[in-house]
C-alpha cells in the first residue's frame, strides 16, 4: 500500500477529516495536507506528525512477520521500481 492510502485509510478508520487534520497541524486547509500526502517521498517526520494526531503509532516490524489486521503497511518502492 502507498503512504498516501495508508493515511487515507487512517481518516477513513478514525473518522477525522482531512481539513481539521491540517488544522491541528498548522496548515491552511485541508488542500494542504492532500498535497503532502500525495507525495511519494514523505519525510519520516511528516509521517510521524500525521500518525501521531489521528492517534497511531509508526512500528518497525520484520518483513517476514506477517502483519495483523489492526496494522497498515506501507511498501516502500525498491530502486528497480518493484515493491518490497
Amino acid at each position: 500500500m502507498k503512504i498516501s492510502d495508508g493515511i487515507k485509510l487512517l481518516f477513513k478508520r478514525t473518522g477525522v477529516k482531512q481539513k481539521d487534520l491540517a488544522n491541528d497541524l498548522g496548515y491552511k486547509s485541508g488542500a494542504a495536507i492532500t498535497n503532502v500526502i500525495s507525495r511519494e517521498n514523505v519525510t519520516v517526520d511528516t509521517l510521524v506528525r500525521i500518525c501521531n494526531e489521528l492517534g497511531y503509532s509508526i512500528v518497525l516490524r520484520p518483513s517476514v512477520v506477517k502483519p495483523s489486521e489492526a496494522e497498515i503497511v506501507i511498501d516502500v518502492p525498491k530502486k528497480d521500481g518493484v515493491n518490497g
